[in-house]
């Protein structure tokens, strides 16, 4: 009787035991399997920690936020007080939590005062945001000892708008344009509150050749504009914003009584379509590189706008969510229409924005620092 052979072989490993070529296949194919369950299952492990939500970030937030209230320390009055009032009242919706809001003013030296207490005194919890004026790096730029802050490390949070300047000048003025006034032997006389809010006018005569005499010392900046209405002196800079929405300037423009030489912003605004930038002046009367780079720090004040900061070391995640309900404030459409029904043109800048105008400003070769030093009147 012929033996019978099995039709496959059945390994059965032993020790030392090797597998045949023929036994090979069936081996690793059981192996793969088992390892390929294990490598799925060991992803999917994975997987799951990778996307569980953990703590829960914005709970946190509210809990922290819930029933406390924000202080908001405005220093200037006029367009800041406007805006951080109408923010303080839409801001709260966005926050989780809902806190509080209320507004401080802190009037004095130009914002130093209020931008020194945000810098140096509150407490950086996410619980105290600051609103200077659009001009307040300058006091560091210049060294003023007044100053105890640094602008790049302060967290900004955003501004509403961008806020150029134009310089306007009587009709009845002989100077149609400021190629008037470079040709003209006389220096017309602008007025201002200081060396600091009248440093465009100052920096025109190195920039492009456009001398003007200035005549300091009013007290506020309305001061100035009755000054040439009862024609003291004739022309001015001021905010452009504020200039086509406030009084006198609306009644001024019916009536025809003054006239635009310059705007500061990077393009023209619509709303002075026909009056020339600083930057095309420059190129027209060829600045050179370091007074270019002089009126680009003078006039950085616009790309601010109406800044709101958080003072250094407040928590990232409560910047976030600050600079997150600012803007979602921005938007909203009762916001924006109080705003216009004020005047005022929403054109928002987030903290992103204003961190980078704060870092590109500061930092400026030594020549440029003693050129606006010099415009200034800075010893």
């Amino acid at each position: 009787m012929t033996d019978l052979k099995p039709r496959a072989k059945i390994l059965v490993l032993k020790p030392n035991h090797k597998a045949t070529t023929m036994e090979r296949p069936h081996q690793f194919r059981v192996m793969r399997k088992r390892y390929s369950k294990r490598a799925i299952f060991l992803t999917l492990m994975i997987l799951c920690i990778m996307i569980w939500p953990g703590p829960d970030t914005h709970a946190q937030t509210r809990s922290f936020y819930e029933g406390k209230t924000v202080r908001l320390i405005i220093g200037p009055g006029g367009g800041y007080d406007y805006w951080g009032r109408l923010l303080a009242r839409y801001m709260a919706k966005y926050i989780p939590g809902n806190p509080a809001f209320i507004v401080q003013n802190m009037p004095g030296a130009g914002s130093v005062i209020a931008t020194n207490y945000v810098y140096n005194v509150a407490k950086p919890d996410g619980l105290t945001v600051g609103m200077p004026t659009q001009q307040i790096y300058m006091g560091e730029f210049v060294g003023n000892n007044e100053v105890k802050f640094q602008m790049r490390k302060f967290f900004w949070i955003g501004s509403p708008d961008r806020n150029p300047a134009i310089l306007y000048m009587r009709a009845d003025a002989p100077y149609k344009s400021i190629d008037d006034v470079i040709k003209s032997k006389e220096r017309p006389k602008c007025g201002g509150t200081g060396w600091e809010s009248s440093s465009l006018i100052v920096a025109l005569e190195d920039a492009i050749g456009a001398k003007f005499e200035l005549v300091l010392g009013y007290q506020e900046a309305n001061q100035v504009d009755l000054a040439v209405v009862r024609g003291e002196v004739i022309c001015r800079d001021l905010g452009l914003t504020a200039h086509f929405s406030r009084e006198p300037f609306l009644s001024w423009h019916e009536k025809g009584f003054d006239r635009h030489l310059l705007q500061t912003g990077r393009k023209r605004d619509p709303r002075a379509a026909d009056t020339p930038t600083i930057f095309e002046l420059m190129d027209q009367y060829k600045t050179t590189d370091i007074n270019r780079r002089a009126v680009e720090v003078l006039t950085a004040g616009e790309q601010f706008g109406h800044p709101m900061m958080a003072p250094p070391g407040t928590p990232i995640d409560r910047v976030k969510i600050l600079r997150e309900a600012y803007l979602k404030a921005m938007r909203d459409p009762e916001l924006i229409a109080e705003a216009q029904k004020a005047r005022w043109v929403t054109e928002p800048v987030s903290g992103d924005e204003l961190q980078a105008v704060a870092e590109r400003i500061m930092v400026q070769p030594p020549q440029v620092v003693e050129q606006v030093k010099k415009i200034l009147r800075v010893k």
